[in-house]
Formats: structure tokens, sequence, C-alpha cells
């Protein structure tokens, strides 16, 4: 028999498992259990709610909307020798597939556009970042809030 305290019995099998093989096996289950369930350990890159605030230059109002954006883990890699080598592309959770909705502000003033356009994300992907539909990144010049006063009205079109 060996030392004391290195077997674990089973109870269903009636055999004893040394601790290195229980702990390996106790591992081996739970990355199983993960794999199965097909959740990944990370939110992957999806659609989520969000609240966006709408205003638009020479219109007195703000207001928020709620919507879809893509948020989420989008795996990345660097290299070791950043010197030597050009940086890998870098991914993020962008819009695989988007619509746009629009909103009219109240109170414009003639000759101002009242119909502000918003984004709703349907799918999402890992991907280059495109500053045509996405905020990339970078400092910011100003905070993401409203410049006039909110409207709790939503008026869609």
């Amino acid at each position: 028999m060996g030392r004391p305290g290195l077997r674990a019995a089973v109870s269903d099998l009636g055999e004893a498992v040394s601790l290195p093989q229980g702990l390996l096996l106790l591992l081996l289950l739970s990355m199983g259990g993960a794999w199965a369930s097909r959740e990944p350990l990370r939110p992957w890159c999806h659609p989520i709610n969000a609240t966006l605030a709408v205003e638009k230059e020479g219109c007195p109002v703000c207001i928020t909307v709620n919507t879809t954006i893509c948020a989420g883990y989008c795996p990345t890699m660097m290299r070791v020798l950043q010197a030597v080598l050009p940086p890998l592309p870098q991914v993020v959770c962008t819009y695989r597939d988007v619509r746009f909705e629009s909103i009219r502000l109240p109170g414009c003033p003639r000759g101002v556009d009242p119909v502000v356009s918003f984004p709703v994300a349907l799918s999402c992907r890992c991907g280059p970042c495109r500053r045509s539909t996405s905020d990339c990144g970078g400092p910011k010049d100003h905070p993401l809030t409203c410049d006039h006063p909110q409207l709790s009205g939503l008026l869609f079109l």
C-alpha cells in the first residue's frame, strides 16, 4: 500500500486514484464541462444593449436612445521582439451587420435638418477597427455626454 494521504477513494468505482491523477481528472472534467457547455470563459464579441446620447449642432436638445452596440472579448497577440518585427494588427469587437435608425430632434430651427441617425448592431465580429462605423479608441477631446439639455421623449421616424 502507498503512503497515507496520497490516495483518494473513488466511491463509485471502488478503486483508489492517486492525488496527482485525481487532480488531473478534476482539471480535465472541469475543462470538458466548459467545452461541453459551449459557453466561453470570457464573453465573446456580441451585441449588447446600450443607451446613446443623440444631439446635433444647431438643435437645442439632446435625446438618449436605446440601441445595441458591439462589445466583448476578441483574442489578440503581441510580438515578443517588437523592435525587430512590425506590430501585428490588433482586432476589436466591431459590427458585422448593422442597420441605422433615425430620430427627429424637436425644436431645431429652420434650416437645420432635425433628423439624426444612429447604429443598431444586428451581429458582431472580431476584426480591424473601421473608423467609418466605430470609435477606435484614443484620447477623447470631450466626454460622451450631452452638451444641450436632455429631453426624455423619443420621436422615431
